[in-house]
């Protein structure tokens, strides 16, 4: 026996979508999309003291913005310093005398000025958790997947600061 169902739709139907369609725009709900940095980023300079080259996706990322990377802090609008950044592993999981798990932990270190010279808030700091897998029998592949994943790690980084030089420049308009 086949079972098929015809799918009927009324206006009561369409009536209703869109109301909660209409409901969920008109309270202030959206997703998380683009980020729009205040005007206090339309000209940054990056000063980076960090170790692995984060201010270089920094740039990149704030470019993708609509912000401006200059050369140099007096025609800077704020100044952004990447004050550290590094990653750490530790052994999440060891069974016997062999390590199964381990944690990757990404760490930057920032501060924003204006351009006064004024810092706008404490250093501030991002930290991003991985964990993978070890397997003692594929250590070359491991090796790999391991800088594979601090590569992918750094983009999550990337967003939580300007996510945060964001909420900087909103408290410092309050």
């Amino acid at each position: 026996m086949k079972y098929t169902q015809k799918l009927r739709i009324s206006f009561k139907d369409i009536g209703l979508f869109f109301l909660i369609t209409l409901l969920i725009s008109s309270c202030g709900f959206h997703l998380r999309g683009d980020i729009v940095l205040p005007s206090l980023y339309e000209r940054v300079y990056i000063v980076d003291k960090g170790e692995s080259g984060i201010g270089r996706s920094l740039s990149l990322a704030l470019k993708r913005v609509g912000s401006e990377i200059v050369s140099d802090t007096k025609s800077a609008t704020a100044v952004v310093t990447v004050l550290s950044d590094g990653t750490q592993r530790r052994a999440l999981n060891v069974g016997g005398n062999q390590i199964r798990e381990y944690e990757l932990q990404l760490d930057i270190l920032f501060v924003v000025q204006d351009q006064t010279g004024q810092q706008l808030a404490e250093p501030e700091k991002v930290t991003i958790l991985r964990n993978f897998q070890n397997d003692p029998n594929n250590v070359l592949g491991k090796d790999n997947e391991e800088d594979i994943i601090r590569q992918e790690m750094i983009q999550p980084a990337i967003i939580q600061v300007l996510r945060r030089m964001k909420a900087i420049a909103d408290n410092d308009a309050n």
